[in-house]
């Protein structure tokens, strides 16, 4: 018993130890207490296996021999790494490596720069990839790039930098024993948690056998539009109409790819105006009438701002501003100052303010507005691209989600006829699972990737499978399946604002990468298993089954879910250590998916939470952990930063 508690309180420790260190400084990671506390985890975790005799549960010893190995992979790269920077110029010739310490370390044989390429997205100055070709030891070639790295005798390099005068700027690291360890790790979680998942006399599937999954029939249901108000204005000079629709369709640079005007307008002014229609006007009419008159349209209210301080530091009244209003009578710009002048909270809205007014300058330029220097689309490609920027497919999704959850509730308090209106709320929630997989699959297909590169496609994402496993328990409780629906219908609504808010910048040229959609996918799928126990667990409460259906449900989408989220964080993993060579960074996003995955983890073990009912009320405040994961850290210096 006592050992129990000690384990427990080692766990805990570990969990809320990580999750305040990501607060501190990023030196506490190589601190001598930081040390022991894993050590002593580890300690605690081989103590268990050997008392519980775990070697007799394949499936649940490999499980637990990951991490141990993963631990001794951590402690062998904090002992014996070798990592720094080494910069090379054109023609010359390297022999050593500085680390971050600042002392130079040999490597195992010389190293020349070739050529350094800057590899740019068709017709525009965006840059999709950077290539170092190196000559090694006098004969070897070899090339460095992006997710590229080039093992030379053990040291791993990896695209860091590079300078103006066409030099390039590698990563070496050094990691003999660490890396080796830790990949057996991996590769050991993946096959325990499959083999726990699969047994047949396992938890698992003995959850699975007294659950019954009820395929479900399409019900024809409501469709619905959305409308927004626009506030009338008098006429303004600018583009006709005609002539802006018969532009729509030219081939354009935008965002690192070739897409239609349309597009690009739409983001343009959306991202501008929260609205791709200003004062009834089509999104190519704004664009091309504020290139063409700008002495005109720079006094237009264009210019969106939500923070009501930010709006009366700069003098407008109501939520949009000119061009003209961020500059002073002499000229100045005024934004910058009111960076240093407002406090804190205001940061992230001048940041966004200072982004848009940047996009109307390179507007302004003429950079904005690029030709594609090809025919590059076909005209079924163009034709599909129009198609998806007319259909308001975000708005749809959480329309008929909203929809379905009224009437589902509605069906709650109607006892008589409960059994009709759930059918009719299922048969909507079939629709929005269908307008969601179009929309996925129609980003896929004109993104040319998998789309899960960002925030909002990755809330689109995680919407599609919420939805998939709300039609999957539609038989299993009327409370649940409003629950389920309410919370994918909220995370839609979500993705639908921040569609007004697009992204207009490419994606940077290292989530060029395969590993991207498994690592992603994986997550979100996880996300989308354990937010679902969130929400059983509300039903259970609210109902008052907590032994029940709830218990068994809640239990079978937890062990899938922890498990899945395992793997996209050590796939992940895998992806750091491609693109820039280490596989572990303690980066705030890293950490506090470790931190979810141990939090997640802790109910699967029999001996703690024994209560049904504090099950569901620890996975209640389970949930905390993905929400600071997901959205928390965030507003923390992050590598991740670019998945905002």
């Amino acid at each position: 018993m006592i050992f129990k508690y000690t384990a427990l309180v080692a766990y805990i420790g570990v969990t809320v130890s990580l999750g305040i260190a990501t607060f501190l400084s990023p030196s506490v990671y190589g601190s001598l207490w930081f040390f022991f506390l894993w050590g002593l985890f580890a300690v605690v975790l081989i103590a268990a296996m050997a008392l519980s005799k775990m070697w007799r549960n394949g499936g649940a010893f490999l499980l637990h021999m990951s991490f141990v190995a993963m631990l001794g992979g951590g402690l062998c790269t904090w002992l014996t790494r070798e990592n720094g920077r080494m910069k090379i110029a054109p023609g010359r010739e390297v022999t050593t490596f500085v680390s971050e310490e600042g002392v130079s370390h040999k490597l195992p044989m010389p190293i020349a720069l070739e050529r350094f390429e800057i590899v740019y997205y068709p017709g525009g100055e965006v840059p999709r990839d950077y290539v170092s070709s190196l000559l090694m030891d006098g004969w070897k070639r070899d090339t460095v790039s992006m997710n590229r790295i080039v093992d030379v005798d053990g040291y791993r390099l990896c695209q860091a930098s590079y300078g103006s005068d066409g030099s390039t700027v590698l990563s070496v690291n050094h990691d003999p024993y660490g890396i080796p360890l830790s990949y057996a790790g991996y590769v050991f979680f993946a096959i325990g948690g499959c083999w726990l998942l699969v047994v047949r006399r396992g938890r698992f599937r003995s959850l699975l056998r007294t659950l019954v999954m009820l395929p479900l029939f399409v019900v024809p249901a409501l469709s619905a539009d959305a409308s927004s108000h626009t506030p009338s204005f008098s006429k303004i000079a600018g583009v006709p109409k005609a002539t802006a629709d018969s532009l729509r369709h030219r081939q354009v640079v935008y965002g690192g790819r070739i897409v239609t005007f349309n597009t690009l307008a739409r983001d343009v002014v959306t991202k501008l105006y929260g609205n791709p229609r200003f004062r009834g006007l089509t999104p190519e009419q704004t664009v091309l009438s504020f290139r063409l008159f700008p002495d005109v349209w720079k006094d237009q209210p264009v210019i969106r701002i939500k923070d009501r301080v930010l709006r009366k530091s700069i003098g407008v009244e109501g939520e949009y501003a000119s061009f003209s209003d961020l500059f002073d009578s002499v000229g100045n710009y005024r934004v910058s100052a009111l960076y240093f002048n407002l406090g804190e909270r205001q940061h992230r809205a001048i940041e966004e303010l200072d982004e848009k007014a940047g996009i109307i300058l390179t507007l302004l330029s003429g950079d904005l507005i690029v030709e594609a220097p090809e025919t590059s689309l076909s005209d079924n490609r163009v034709s599909l691209e129009l198609l998806y920027n007319s259909l308001p497919l975000g708005t749809l999704i959480f329309i008929l989600l909203f929809s379905s959850f009224i009437l589902s509730a509605a069906g709650l308090i109607v006892k008589r006829y409960g059994e009709g209106i759930h059918k009719v709320s299922v048969g909507i929630l079939c629709l929005a699972w269908l307008v969601s997989m179009a929309n996925f699959i129609l980003q896929w297909i004109l993104s040319e990737r998998f789309p899960v590169a960002n925030t909002y496609e990755t809330l689109q994402f995680v919407v599609l499978v919420i939805e998939m496993l709300s039609l999957l328990v539609a038989r299993r409780g009327a409370v649940l399946f409003s629950l389920a629906v309410l919370g994918s219908g909220a995370l839609a609504l979500v993705a639908h604002l921040m569609e007004m808010n697009p992204v207009v910048t490419p994606l940077m040229p290292v989530l060029h990468s395969p590993w991207l959609s498994l690592h992603v996918s994986l997550v979100m799928t996880s996300y989308a298993l354990l937010g679902f126990t969130f929400m059983i667990a509300l039903a259970a409460v609210i109902t008052g089954d907590t032994e029940g259906k709830y218990y068994r449900l809640s239990l079978a989408m937890l062990y899938p879910g922890t498990w899945l989220l395992g793997l996209g964080i050590f796939s992940g993993a895998v992806w750091a250590n491609v693109s820039w060579g280490q596989y572990w960074s303690w980066d705030p996003k890293e950490t506090w998916a470790l931190i979810t995955l141990l939090v997640y983890a802790l109910p699967l073990h029999r001996g703690f939470l024994r209560s049904p009912r504090a099950y569901h009320v620890y996975m209640l405040f389970a949930i905390l952990s993905i929400a600071m994961t997901y959205f928390g850290v965030n507003y923390m210096n992050s590598l991740h930063a670019y998945s905002n």
